[in-house]
């Protein structure tokens, strides 16, 4: 992993037009974050050298290099694979549970959700809020498929392009989770909102919190499809610049920023977020480097599964340079995959323990993906794993699934308060 250098002639901040500087440095990165059928066969590259810059005014980060075609391939073809019902539904019902504290589910009838994924969300939004419209934006075939199935009108293309934007009926409600940070051009972007917005529309916007994850030294925001990694500042500032003024923001235990913009606020929010304090961002160049030494140390003369077949585990195995000896996941359709570049095949977690018991030799460690905790420690129970169990942070876990759910209560406390010293009150 090499040390940040600003590159030679980096355009001013996206946001803010403030002079970038070198943030982080990311070398030999996987390009494709997701996996594929074993036999797909796609051409290299398959890694790249990642470098983000940042901006001290906004606290805004971003790639000033990255290749446009090759990202829309991966968003239209090598994406999140659907889960079944029920499963992974950590993100969801965080969101959700913050629309709620925001009040405007309930009172929105036309919905249209950016960036549907498998249209799970938009879905049970509909169910809760009582809307009697629900539309999507998906660009990926498999995912904008099963929206369909869900019963959701899906126009299976990215937000903005062409005639994209001609709906039957504008929304009351316009999200977009994990959508901003993927976005290369922010004027295409809310031109395409405000050309279906109503006055009244809320806008409500999710994406990973540079002010959690610079706090953290945590590298998770940090890959080939984010273009930008906003803090509450930065995030606020780019939509007060197209006429959404900020009403509510909040931070989820998971480290996701969601913010709820309107264009004719009834009150005056009082400007925007603090900037993220700027000794945390210039230590994010020495986190990750004592991350990776950390993570390998932890796997060194051991064999490790990796429970959590997703972009965080893939970089992870990217980050300690060898592939696991099984790599486990709670969804069946990732199941006879595997990442493009490696050899590993995603198997289910039960036979992949039952060969782990019968090896002699097995002194194993166990990764686990840190958001589907309180999901994933009552199966480990259910399967009788006893051997050490890490998160991708490093951290140990406890396999008492009490001591999980008080943790998770415990980060919860935690985050209400930091949260409001990282990012700010409204000045």
């Amino acid at each position: 992993m090499s040390e940040a250098s600003t590159p030679t002639r980096v355009p001013h901040c996206p946001v803010c037009g403030g002079v970038p500087k070198a943030l982080l440095a990311l070398a030999h990165q996987p390009i494709y974050q997701h996996p594929v059928p074993v036999d797909a066969q796609i051409p290299g590259p398959y890694h790249v050298d990642l470098q983000w810059v940042s901006c001290k005014s906004c606290a805004h980060a971003w790639q000033p290099e990255f290749d446009q075609q090759l990202l829309k391939n991966i968003y239209t073809s090598h994406y999140y694979t659907p889960a079944p019902v029920g499963l992974g539904v950590a993100f969801r019902n965080s969101f959700l549970s913050v629309l709620d504290s925001f009040k405007i589910s309930g009172r929105a009838k036309v919905l249209l959700e950016v960036g549907a994924s498998d249209g799970d969300v938009l879905a049970e939004l509909k169910r809760k809020s009582g809307a009697r419209l629900a539309y999507a934006f998906e660009p990926n075939q498999e995912n904008a498929t099963m929206a369909r199935d869900r019963g959701l009108t899906v126009f299976e293309r990215f937000f903005g392009d062409g005639d994209s934007c001609e709906l039957p009926e504008q929304p009351d409600l316009i999200y977009a989770r994990h959508v901003i940070e993927h976005v290369f051009n922010f004027a295409g972007f809310f031109s395409a909102v405000e050309s279906i917005a109503k006055p009244s529309t809320d806008l409500v916007l999710e994406t990973p919190s540079l002010d959690f994850h610079a706090v953290r030294g945590s590298l998770e925001p940090f890959h080939i499809e984010h273009i930008h990694v906003f803090s509450g500042s930065s995030l606020s500032r780019i939509a007060e610049r197209y006429g959404w003024h900020l009403v509510h923001q909040s931070t989820t235990q998971a480290g996701n920023l969601i913010a709820h913009f309107k264009r004719h606020p009834e009150t005056d929010q009082g400007g925007n977020p603090a900037p993220l304090i700027a000794t945390k961002l210039g230590n994010l160049q020495s986190a990750a480097n004592s991350y990776k030494t950390r993570m390998s140390q932890l796997v060194s003369a051991r064999k490790f599964v990796i429970w959590g077949a997703g972009s965080s585990g893939a970089n992870v195995m990217n980050l300690i340079g060898v592939e696991p000896a099984y790599w486990v996941d709670g969804n069946p359709n990732k199941f006879g995959k595997r990442f493009i570049g490696c050899h590993s095949v995603i198997v289910d977690p039960q036979s992949a323990f039952m060969k782990i018991k019968q090896d002699p030799s097995g002194d194993y460690v166990l990764i686990i993906a840190s958001t589907f905790l309180d999901e994933i420690v009552p199966r480990l129970n259910e399967l009788e794993w006893t051997q050490a169990t890490y998160d991708l942070s490093g951290a140990p876990v406890s396999l008492d699934p009490r001591r999980v759910e008080a943790g998770l209560r415990d980060e919860r406390s935690t985050l209400e308060i930091s949260a409001s010293d990282i990012v700010g009150t409204k000045a």
